[in-house]
């Protein structure tokens, strides 16, 4: 398929025009962004829109240096645009985004921190009171199942298990979006694939906002709303793919049904032109 053929129904592409857009259901707004860094011979990202409405799924894929990580660090407020605006709720971004919880590849606990105290944290330097503070924490660690772990350090947790306490940290004060940069990636592919469930899971009660930054097709198709393409670097928006799949899901039988293999060989067929196939595979 070329890269301006249509995609059938079931890719439907989300229209990108403010005209049809209701921007108070929008929790984030990317208007024309382009990011510079000093001494590159060329932007990180180029003109980038996209809108991810509130209470949505949204994955970000694209190869190797397009920029997928630059978008959350913009998202997040740790960089600022070269040209354009990213507006969160409504607001521009300047600054750390407070309401932003973000789960890096790496889990990046305290290694001087306990199972317990790791998942509490945000809510300590949120000042919520002791009682509370400790219900929600026993709480969130019967989720992801880390009872019997509490007093644990990081170095004693396997590397599925570090990646259940950083999402508990992220999750436990109830942030207005979550952003994850490929938290499973360095993953075997039982635990990844226990781990997407879990999360799945646990956004569908939650209902928050969520955008996912994943290599993976399979990953994008089983958990977003919407599929963000990126072309290769400087990274520009290529299509944004509504995800036809009814929730609740269960990755295991939707990954064996027919609309899941039509709609990868569609989604594989619009990527593989942004990616070098002579290299490693995405």
């Amino acid at each position: 398929m070329s890269a301006g053929s249509p995609l059938p129904l079931q890719a439907k592409e989300t229209e990108l025009s403010t005209n049809q857009q209701d921007t108070s259901a929008e929790a984030l707004r990317f208007e024309g962004v382009t990011l510079e860094f000093p001494g590159s011979h060329q932007p990180a990202i180029e003109n980038v829109s996209f809108r991810v409405p509130r209470r949505k799924f949204v994955a970000v894929i694209g190869p190797s240096g397009c920029g997928k990580s630059t978008i959350l660090n913009l998202a997040a407020g740790l960089l600022k645009p070269s040209r354009g605006e990213v507006d969160f709720n409504g607001e521009p971004v300047h600054g750390v985004n407070s309401e932003a919880a973000y789960v890096t590849q790496k889990a990046n606990l305290l290694p001087w921190l306990s199972v317990r105290a790791n998942i509490g944290l945000a809510l300590k330097f949120r000042k919520v009171p002791k009682d509370e503070r400790h219900e929600r924490i026993a709480h969130w660690i019967r989720v992801v199942g880390l009872t019997g772990f509490e007093e644990h350090y990081p170095r004693e947790l396997s590397g599925g298990m570090q990646k259940r306490v950083a999402i508990a940290r992220a999750l436990i004060y109830d942030p207005s979006i979550v952003l994850m940069d490929e938290p499973f990636g360095p993953l075997d592919a039982i635990t990844r694939l226990k781990l997407q469930q879990d999360l799945l899971n646990l956004w569908e009660e939650q209902e928050g906002t969520l955008i996912f930054v994943t290599h993976d097709l399979n990953e994008a198709l089983y958990l977003a709303d919407e599929v963000i393409v990126m072309s290769k670097g400087p990274g520009t928006v290529r299509r944004v793919l509504e995800v036809p799949f009814e929730r609740p899901r269960d990755i295991g039988s939707l990954v064996e049904s027919r609309e899941f293999s039509e709609l990868y060989n569609d989604l594989w067929s619009l990527f593989k032109s942004e990616i070098d196939l002579s290299g490693a595979p995405a």
